[in-house]
Order: C-alpha cells, then sequence, then structure tokens
C-alpha cells in the first residue's frame, strides 16, 4: 500500500494539502462549536488525510482485477516487510488524536477497524492501481490499536483514572461486532483471496537459495577436480523428499550431489582422468580414507570397511563403507575407488540414517528353504541380511540368490522377510534405486 503511495511522490504532498483543507475546516468549526479543542481535531483531521490520501490516492499497483485480495503471510510474517511496518505508523497517529478528541476509546478501535477493512474493500473493487491485502489490514489494524492504547494511557495519566464509560463499551462492542460480521460477510461474498505474497516470498527464498546452491557446488567443484575445471553443463531435479538434486558436468568428470543436505551423491571423472602412478595398496587406501572421512564424516563412524584391489597393482583400488547393527546391513552405502596415483576415480554414496527395526528372527538356512519352495529346481543362496523398506515400513529381509544349480551364475533374487519369513517385494530405498531396479545396491 505505502509503496504505491510512495511511488506516486510528486502527487502525493498536494493531494494531503487538499484534503487537510477539506477535512481541517469542517472539523476545526465543529470542535469549536462543541467546545472541544480546536487543535486536538485539527491535527487529527491532518492525519485521517494523510491515511486517506495515502491508501486511496491512485497508484501504479494492483492487480488488474477486481474482487481480489491477497491472503498474504500466515500470522506475524508481514511484519518483516518495511511497507508493513509503514501501515502500522501511519495508523497510529491519527488513532491516537481520535482518543483524545471524542474520548471514546472503543467507538474510536471500532471506527478504526471498519475504515481498515473498508480501505481495503474498495482498493479491491476500484481500478485505481492500488492491491487489496490482507497484510494491510492486520497492518493497519495494529497501528490503530496501538494508536488507541497510547491515546488510552494519555487519557488516563492526564484524568487518573480509566477513560471509558458504559456508553462508550456498549455502543462501541456493538458497532464494532457489527462492522466484523459485516465486512467478514463482504469479504466472503464478494472478494477472492489469492496468494500472491506469499507466492512472491517463496520465489525470493528459492532464488536465494539457488544462488547458495551455485556457490556451494562451485566450491565442491574446485575441491573435487580443481579450480582449472570448466563447467559444461549443470542440472537440478527435485526429488520426491522435496530435496534437489545437483548434477554438474565439467571437463573433468561430473557430480552429483544432493541439496540441502549437502552431500556428494556420486563422483565420476573422465576416462584417462586417473592417471598413471606407482602408489602402495596402503598409500591408496589412506588416500580413499581421507576423502571418504573428509566428505562423508558421519557415514564412516561405525561403518565396516571392505577394500579391494582390482586388476592388479595398477588397477583402481576399491573401498566399500557398509554399517552393521545387530547383523542387518544399514541403508548407507559409500563405494570409493582410487587410482594409482592417489586419485579418486570414481564414488557413489548414499546418505541415510540408521532405521530402527524389529527384531529378525528368520535364520539364514530358514530363509534359504522358504526361497526355494516354488522355485524348481534352483538352489538358493542367502547373500545379505538388510534394512529395506517393505508397505512404508523398514524391515530387516533376506536377499537370496537363485541359481540353476551349485556353483552356478544366480539368475533372479528373492526376498524374504526375516521377522515373517514371507517373501517381500522391498520398495526403492532412494530415486537412484528406482531408476535401476536395484532395492539395495550391492551388498
Amino acid at each position: 500500500m505505502i509503496d504505491a503511495s510512495i511511488g506516486a511522490l510528486p502527487g502525493l504532498i498536494p493531494a494531503v494539502l487538499v484534503i487537510v483543507v477539506l477535512l481541517g475546516v469542517p472539523t476545526a468549526l465543529l470542535a469549536k462549536a462543541r467546545g472541544q479543542s480546536v487543535s486536538l481535531a485539527l491535527l487529527f483531521a491532518v492525519a485521517l488525510a494523510g491515511v486517506l490520501t495515502v491508501t486511496l490516492m491512485p497508484g501504479g499497483g494492483g492487480s488488474g482485477q477486481a474482487g481480489i485480495c491477497d491472503v498474504g503471510l500466515p500470522d506475524g510474517a508481514f511484519l518483516a516487510s518495511e511497507s508493513a511496518r509503514l501501515n502500522v505508523l501511519l495508523f497510529v497517529p491519527m488513532s491516537c488524536f481520535a482518543v483524545l478528541l471524542f474520548r471514546r476509546p472503543v467507538m474510536t478501535l471500532a471506527g478504526i477497524l471498519a475504515l481498515t477493512g473498508g480501505i481495503e474493500w474498495v482498493q479491491s473493487w476500484t481500478d485505481m492501481g492500488r492491491a487489496c491485502s490482507y497484510d494491510d489490514i492486520k497492518a493497519n489494524s495494529l497501528g490503530g490499536i496501538l494508536g488507541v492504547v497510547l491515546g488510552i494511557a494519555v487519557l488516563w495519566v492526564h484524568k487518573r483514572r480509566p477513560p471509558f464509560s458504559r456508553k462508550d463499551v456498549v455502543w462501541g462492542a456493538g458497532a464494532g461486532a457489527l462492522g466484523a460480521l459485516l465486512f467478514t460477510a463482504s469479504f466472503a461474498i464478494a472478494v477472492k483471496p489469492m496468494h500472491g505474497e506469499e507466492e512472491t516470498q517463496r520465489l525470493r527464498a528459492r532464488a536465494a537459495d539457488m544462488l547458495e546452491q551455485d556457490a556451494w557446488i562451485e566450491r565442491t567443484v574446485a575441491e573435487l577436480y580443481g579450480k582449472e575445471a570448466r563447467v559444461t553443463q549443470s542440472s537440478s531435479e527435485k526429488l520426491k523428499d522435496g530435496h534437489w538434486r545437483l548434477t554438474v558436468e565439467t571437463s573433468r568428470g561430473t557430480v552429483a550431489a544432493l541439496w540441502p543436505d549437502r552431500k556428494l551423491e556420486r563422483l565420476t571423472p573422465k576416462r584417462g582422468e586417473g592417471g598413471t602412478g606407482s602408489l602402495s595398496v596402503a598409500e591408496r587406501r589412506a588416500a580413499g580414507e581421507r576423502f571418504a572421512e573428509k566428505w562423508f564424516p558421519g557415514e564412516v563412524v561405525g561403518a565396516k570397511v571392505t577394500a579391494t584391489a582390482l586388476h592388479g597393482k595398477q588397477g583402481p583400488f576399491v573401498l566399500t563403507y557398509r554399517r552393521y547393527v545387530k547383523g542387518v546391513m544399514m541403508p548407507m552405502r559409500l563405494d570409493v575407488s582410487v587410482s594409482s596415483t592417489g586419485r579418486v576415480t570414481s564414488m557413489a554414496a548414499r546418505s541415510a540414517p540408521d532405521p530402527k527395526l524389529p527384531e529378525a528372527t528368520v535364520t539364514k538356512a530358514a530363509a534359504k528353504k522358504q526361497a526355494e519352495r516354488g522355485a524348481g529346481n534352483s538352489v538358493a543362496n542367502p547373500v545379505k541380511l538388510l534394512a529395506q523398506r517393505v508397505d512404508h515400513a523398514w524391515r530387516p529381509v533376506w536377499m537370496v540368490a537363485l541359481a540353476p544349480g551349485p556353483q552356478q551364475r544366480a539368475e533372479s533374487t528373492v526376498f524374504i522377510d526375516a521377522v515373517t519369513g514371507e517373501p517381500v517385494t522391498p520398495e526403492p530405498v532412494a530415486a537412484d534405486d528406482a531408476q535401476t531396479g536395484d532395492p539395495g545396491w550391492r551388498p
């Protein structure tokens, strides 16, 4: 409201002066005739003129639609806006002077609240470039209440007694109730609510979050690939849980991370980035552990580490982190591959907290027997006891491989609930699992 008036500042002051004259002269004459303070009457007229000018002077804003009023921000969030705080201050003097002039604080408050609702109703239904907002109603009402309280305090100090009368309380309360009923009904029937301000705040917050995303991913890429790495493409994907997957392709490889978790999810350098070197297995393991402890400090705590050298001394060295609770593999996964130069050539991670599980009662032998039922001549080989989501709940589940015979390659996999012993179908733990069809990664 005030923003639009400030934008029309060249015409604001003349308009105020004209309205001051139109209101001030009859108000002063009426006050003199009734034996009231002329100075107070003039001050009230000036304050009222300011309110009417600022709130009803045509501006360049508005939604361009009649019968629309912005719902605004929830609860007291509107006070974060400078415009709302100015609205509060705008109504304080007028309300205070009205109480001092009329000596009827309850009736004055009812009138101020009615004026506030009336102003926004007019803004909603007139094409004068002003926008109706429930935030303005809240801010103006708050200013009116503060002004009335200030006026009551002045009268109380001056007269040494509460400035209330039975007539004022009865008539003021009745007028306030009637006004509230009329305006509530008129807004409910004739004014359509919209969520423009809330959407604006959401977009601003999203824009700020995107800037923070960009800054963080740039720093991360520089740390992983060096400052000379050039970003060639980037994208973001909103996940089902409301978080984001950030994917950045650079001249030296690809980085995928989760936001706002600030967790790496995948690291894939381009071919040849690993280089050739002569580091020992122990040195490569130390390099991989330093990487894991730096980027995944919470995940490596309590995790079992398996180290595997692939393709001899010059091949990649893989560190596999898995965490077990009572023999059950938790959802957390972390695989780090280190080249012979000590550079991390690939990484895949799933950062997930350890779920609470019921006690597993089905043994490995019982799971094998259950899996072989109805599997013909297939031989079952229970691989791991995993934490899996089944029907939206975490369960301990045996992952069992089925092969045509002993010592033969597995052709299928079944899952047996380690509590009930029944076959189950685990749900994907993460979005990537849903894409690959692998509910639990490799064990």
